[in-house]
């Protein structure tokens, strides 16, 4: 059966992404024109205006039109900045849309994305600067790379050379296809395979951030509060290149509020950062959750502020939930959502009648629709019973970029197929049990075994190789490589070693190496990890 969302139809979005975000920028600065967006946990004297903001949206801008970009692909490599959304505003105001990749990538990850992007501007950082260089080198596409700060090195401009520049306001923007033209290039494994560019237009990306909005001030009105009157202070601490950290960037704007800023997970820093800035809602990842659930530094802190944990990226058990609502009994709930970068963030979102039906990711987002259907024959299955989620609408990407192959595998005449086994209720709230998806959720982070199994393979003493998750008490999950030897001289650390050197640290082979004869496959040639995960279990 086929499942219309509850909430009834949605209009899609018809305007550009920066004009959802400058309209409710021109609104905060008509009411309140020195009110704050973003402030540093760090330093408090660093902040952001909405004022500023905007000034400076415009400003890159102008700068970005001035080196001829025009409807092009902008990379990020810095860790969370203040900066980050006017430099996003001044990309789209272009145009053109923004690649995100992770502060914590080697150089080699970096140059395959800044290749298949076919980015032409990278902005970043001092602490990323170096590799980043190093990955642009002998890319020809790549004429301009912006560095956060007062001063550049040669051949690079630094923030201030941007934020300085004085925009032409005669000047005519580039005119934006809403339906075509993409605003944000996330990358994402997807249900398999290497990272992809994941095409989100201004059509998918601003219903999303429209949904969330009306979703928003719907849970807000039916407890009897009028949306414009709450002003939650956020905390943004997960990763803007990512979907979800993303959209809680533009959600400080969207709910015209305030947010504090952590460019990484210090725990004491973010304790201090809830306690003295009396952040509401919080949105997280399941690790943080386990750690405000267990660890000893919570008590030292006054955290009764929080009323809300928005928890995301991977599901969370029951006694989990139930710990932390016994810890903090002021919170009035831990909410689930799901989605995946596909579906620029999500497509089931919990309301406060969902809070405490454990397990449970919510109901389906106005103006979509979902089925659940047989992995192997594709039938649709009756309500109750479990299987893949296919979900339709406006915020389904538009595609892999360069990606045909990959795109049709994933978008079937207009379903999404999402790799992850679930089922509905009678109340029509979806429960995932299991996902067909190979990805290893390292700290709610994706890790795709394809990946490193080609990494893998590339070393002369490796003659086969395959990646599984193991579950891991902090991390959630950690990658194990099953390797077939070619020499029986190689030895575990050189394996471990060989990958530490070209991946990022959560890509590591933390959950161990170890020697097998053969690598398990199906008659297609398909690795059967689930043999392998049993192999584990049987170890424990």
């Amino acid at each position: 059966m086929v499942y219309d969302s509850p909430f009834g139809q949605f209009p899609q979005c018809t305007v550009p992404v920066h004009e959802i975000i400058l309209d409710k920028i021109d609104q905060v600065i008509r009411e309140e024109p020195n009110r704050v967006a973003y402030i540093s946990a760090v330093d408090a004297s660093q902040r952001m205006t909405y004022m500023q903001l905007k000034e400076q949206a415009f400003s890159v801008a102008q700068f970005l039109h001035n080196r001829g970009f025009v409807k092009q692909i902008a990379a990020t490599v810095t860790s969370n900045c203040m900066e980050y959304m006017s430099f996003f505003l001044g990309v789209s105001l272009q145009g053109g849309a923004l690649s995100g990749a992770s502060s914590m990538f080697t150089e080699y990850e970096l140059r395959r994305q800044f290749e298949d992007s076919g980015c032409t501007v990278v902005f970043t950082d001092e602490k990323s600067l170096v590799k980043a260089r190093k990955a642009a080198q002998g890319l020809t596409a790549i004429k301009t790379i912006i560095i956060l700060g007062n001063t550049a090195p040669a051949g690079c401009y630094s923030w201030a050379d941007i934020a300085s520049t004085r925009p032409d306001k005669k000047r005519h923007l580039p005119t934006i296809n809403v339906e075509e033209d993409i605003v944000f290039l996330p990358y994402s494994s997807g249900t398999t395979g290497t990272p992809k560019g994941v095409m989100l237009t201004h059509k998918n990306y601003g219903t999303m951030l429209n949904i969330v909005q009306a979703t928003r001030a719907a849970s807000l009105r039916a407890k009897g509060v009028d949306p414009e009157s709450v002003r939650d202070t956020l905390l943004l601490l997960l990763p803007f290149y990512h979907v979800f950290g993303f959209t809680m960037m533009c959600n400080v704007i969207l709910f015209k509020t305030t947010s504090v800023m952590l460019s990484k997970f210090e725990p004491d820093l973010f304790l201090r950062s809830i306690q003295n800035y009396k952040i509401t809602v919080l949105s997280i990842v399941p690790p943080i959750l386990v750690f405000l659930a267990k660890d000893p530094r919570c008590d030292n802190y006054d955290l009764t502020s929080v009323k809300m944990i928005k928890c995301g990226a991977a599901a969370v058990g029951k006694s989990l939930i139930d710990e932390v609502k016994r810890r903090y009994p002021n919170l009035e709930g831990v909410r689930q959502g799901y989605g995946m970068t596909e579906l620029s963030l999500g497509s089931h979102l919990a309301d406060a009648a969902d809070i405490n039906k454990i397990g449970c990711v919510g109901k389906l987002a106005p103006g979509l629709q979902m089925k659940i259907v047989n992995p192997s024959s594709g039938k649709e299955l009756p309500q109750g019973e479990a299987g893949e989620i296919c979900v339709r609408g406006a915020i389904v990407m538009r595609g892999y970029l360069g990606k045909t192959r990959e795109t049709a595998e994933t978008i079937r005449d207009g379903w999404l197929h999402t790799g992850d086994i679930g089922y509905c209720d009678v109340e029509g709230d979806l429960f995932i049990v299991d996902r067909l998806k190979e990805l290893i959720k390292v700290n709610g982070i994706q890790v795709p075994p394809a990946e490193l199994e080609s990494l893998l393979l590339g070393h002369p003493l490796i003659a086969d190789a395959a990646v599984v998750g193991i579950p891991d008490e902090k991390a959630g999950e950690l990658p194990k490589a099953f390797i077939v030897r070619k020499d029986k001289r190689l030895n575990e650390q050189q394996v471990i070693d060989f990958v530490k050197e070209k991946v990022a640290h959560y890509k590591q082979l933390k959950g161990g190496v170890e020697f097998i004869d053969v690598i398990p496959k199906s008659e297609a040639g398909k690795i059967l990890r689930r043999q392998l995960r049993d192999r584990q279990k049987s170890k424990i």
